[in-house]
């Protein structure tokens, strides 16, 4: 396709993207599910059969969206938030990416050519997507704790999963102790750059963030940050993340340290935010039509197949939610908790950085597309007060069952005892 097509089909892309919008906040349908349906349909109409999938600008934009991603996902943090969540936060984001990972990564060896990718896709249904997430919570009643909780164990786990991806496409070769010998490193040097940046950063945002370029500015300062992370031999991915938990609670630390500046400033203002909302929204509309794009409906199976993944995937997490339960967030905030496990934006991301083959694609579109669709369903009926969750279902369930067969033990008991007792009274 010329350039002039490409522009074109650019164009009605954006357009999409606002429909998206509109219809989502009027009739709840999600936009994701609509992003991917019009990439779909503008690929079968033929529009975009010359998609060079491993092309340099196709790249750069996948890569700017992983260090986007990041970086938007780990920004509205609070500090406050993570000391008052993290425990139940990295506890749960931990146990369900080992959990999920091992059982998805086994039930899709047989579909795929090797372990690697089997368990990459097994992390990739470990994805939270705070998005989405943030999406759903603009229209659901829930307490801070909970909004808090849920929002850091989508940054944490999204950060594990990109890692995690990361190590298994580039140290699958190398032996156990230099992995971990290199996942040492990543973390010291990648966390002590991510934010040494960002607090040098914030002190230079102060001076020009008058400028309506400045958010522009934050935006390059990352890609710089990034690539020098990489250059130096840390992980890119942490960084940014990094970068990100210091430079939105950049006010907080400075009232903590400089008591004299209370007023100093929050690195993100109302201009700024506004900024990183109109990128949020060009990312996500991009790249969920190019999900579209790779939708290969003759392998209808493995998207059923994704969608089977999905239910384990929740299963397992619903189950492991239970046991590290923080007792602060009430039982319906803890239901609502197990219902925003929508997928999105960074297994799409990684979707185009592992390159796998269509089979991998669709079985994780699957899981995409199933679990914005269910994640929405539920988060619907729980308001409605016609669901729980499949944890609760299931374990009140059991508790019936086992009710009913401990009553059905006493009967018989009872009856065995009523026809002794009526022997003996008839023996003379």
């Amino acid at each position: 396709m010329d350039i002039i097509g490409n522009l074109f089909i650019a164009g009605l892309i954006i357009i999409a993207g606002l429909l998206a919008q509109l219809i989502f906040r009027r009739f709840r349908i999600p936009e994701v599910l609509l992003l991917i349906l019009f990439g779909a349909v503008i690929s079968a109409a033929g529009f975009t059969g010359d998609l060079d999938r491993g092309g340099a600008a196709l790249l750069f934009l996948i890569t700017f969206s992983l260090i986007y991603v990041v970086f938007y996902g780990a920004l509205p943090i609070s500090i406050r938030a993570i000391f008052s969540t993290l425990k139940f936060a990295s506890l749960s984001s931990l146990a369900n990416f080992i959990a999920i990972t091992a059982v998805v990564g086994l039930l899709a060896a047989p579909f795929v050519a090797g372990w690697t990718d089997a368990f990459i896709i097994g992390a990739l249904f470990c994805v939270l997507d705070s998005s989405i997430i943030n999406s759903m919570l603009e229209h659901v009643r829930i307490g801070k704790k909970a909004e808090a909780q849920i929002q850091t164990e989508s940054a944490i786990i999204d950060t594990i999963v990109i890692v995690g991806v990361l190590s298994l496409v580039n140290f699958s070769t190398m032996s156990a102790p230099e992995i971990l010998q290199s996942l040492a490193s990543y973390l010291f040097l990648s966390f002590g750059i991510g934010m040494t940046a960002a607090i040098v950063w914030a002190f230079v945002i102060r001076k020009v963030r008058d400028y309506s370029s400045a958010p522009i500015a934050t935006m390059a300062v990352l890609v710089i940050l990034y690539a020098f992370a990489e250059y130096a031999r840390a992980n890119g991915v942490i960084t940014v993340f990094s970068f990100a938990i210091v430079f939105g609670n950049i006010s907080l630390l400075t009232r903590i340290f400089y008591k004299e500046q209370a007023e100093f400033l929050s690195a993100i203002d109302p201009r700024t935010k506004r900024f990183f909302q109109d990128i949020s929204f060009l990312i996500r509309s991009f790249l969920f039509v190019y999900l579209g794009i790779l939708l290969d409906l003759s392998q209808w199976r493995y998207l059923l197949i994704g969608f089977a993944f999905f239910i384990v995937a929740y299963f397992l997490r619903s189950f492991l939610g239970r046991l590290v339960r923080n007792r602060d967030i009430t039982e319906r905030e803890t239901h609502l908790l197990d219902a925003l496990c929508a997928k999105g934006l960074t297994t799409t991301v990684m979707i185009a950085i592992v390159q796998g083959s269509a089979v991998f694609t669709n079985i994780i579109i699957g899981g995409i597309f199933s679990s914005v669709l269910l994640s929405s369903a539920m988060v619907f009926f729980i308001q409605k007060g016609k669901f729980t969750s499949a944890s609760d279902i299931i374990l009140k369930a059991a508790a019936k069952m086992h009710s009913a067969a401990l009553s059905r033990r006493d009967e018989g008991q009872g009856g065995i005892a009523r026809e002794t007792a009526e022997g003996a009274a008839k023996r003379p």
